[in-house]
Parts: C-alpha cells; structure tokens; sequence
C-alpha cells in the first residue's frame, strides 16, 4: 500500500522524505505496534506517544491503517539508509556481505515490533511473507558481485538469488524464534558462509 500524505506543513530536512513531525508520529507507531499489538492500536495512543494533537495526526494520516502502511515504509527507510552508511564503510568484497549480516541481524534484534509475534503472529507471517522477496531483492541488489566472494556462489554451487533466499530466511526465523546470543549468530552464518575474519581484515 503506498500511501499519499495529507496537506500537512512539510518541514522535510534535507535527504530526508520525512518531516520531524512526521518522524514521531511514525516512530511513535513502531513502538506502540510492538507494546500493543495492531488489534489494540488506537489513533489516541499514537498522539499521545508521539506528543502531537489528535488534530495534528489526523492532518498527515487520516486513519489507522494510514499510519501502519506508512510506518512500514518508514521502517523500510530506516533499514536502507543505515544499510547504505554502513555498506560505505566496506572496503572488500567480503567486508560488504559481512557488514549487511551484522547490520541486518542487528536491525531485528533491536526492532522496536520484534515482540509482536507473541500477541500477533498471524500478522507478523503474513508481514514476513510480504515484504521477504523485496529484501531479497535488495540484499542481490546491494550487495551484487560481493556475493560472489561466498566460495559456494564462486564454485557454481549457489546463484546469487539462491544465496540471498537462504539469507533472508534466516532474518525472518530469526525474527520468529529469538537467538540468545545474537553475536553468536552472526558469526555462526559468516562460518556457513566460509567468510572468516582473517579474510575480511585482510587488505
């Protein structure tokens, strides 16, 4: 669902698609989603949380299901661009697969609507389902000709696709079933990947 704005003031800084209000009214959303639920979500709470008029939400989101389709999207471009800081940063090949791991893996550990698969999670597959094959295509996408430093996509084994599918199914199990040690995990995929740290490190 792509949702359109109210006529709202546009204090948009630049880079940014978003305007401060907007910024907390939708992170407001996020963290209201994962404490309450979708069900129990109410337009009053969002307000409250996010410190603005009902008055004020209503101008930017007519309704609830405007803020949900927009906090998703929201999410989306909270995960690209620190994706994007952080790929930057990379300076090898394998260094690009490693850093989206930590990355993505950190960015469901510390996600505000992680604890919604215990109230919701009729919502939370069906979210999963939705949006895994867009990630899929923006880990191919993002990472390209890094993936071929996986020795299984450079001996043929795998395509990339292939590779990218297992990984995404990974961040989704993840986000179902909780790792204890999220470090451990991380790690744990770079050894399956048989991307190792004296390989990364190595320039």
């Amino acid at each position: 669902m792509t949702v359109t704005l109210q006529e709202a003031p546009r204090d948009v800084a630049p880079g940014s698609p978003y305007s401060p209000t907007e910024e907390r009214i939708l992170t407001a959303g996020l963290a209201l989603i994962g404490r309450r639920g979708v069900r129990r979500l109410g337009m009053r709470e969002i307000a409250e949380t996010a410190g603005v008029s009902r008055g004020t939400l209503y101008r930017y989101f007519p309704s609830k299901d405007h803020v949900l389709a927009a906090a998703a999207e929201y999410d989306g471009q909270r995960f690209s661009d620190g994706l994007d800081e952080v790929l930057a940063a990379a300076e090898t090949p394998s260094e690009r697969v490693t850093s989206f791991m930590a990355y993505a893996f950190d960015f469901i550990r510390s996600h505000p609507c992680r604890p919604l698969f215990e109230s919701e999670p009729g919502f939370v597959m069906i979210y999963l389902l939705d949006h895994l094959p867009e990630l899929r295509a923006e880990l191919v996408q993002r990472l390209g000709d890094a993936l071929d430093s996986v020795p299984a996509v450079a001996a043929g084994t795998l395509g990339r696709e292939e590779l990218a599918d297992v990984i995404v199914r990974l961040f989704a199990s993840s986000w179902i079933i909780p790792e204890t040690d999220d470090a451990s995990l991380v790690q744990s995929v770079n050894r399956i990947l048989q991307i190792s740290s004296e390989e990364t490190n190595g320039k």
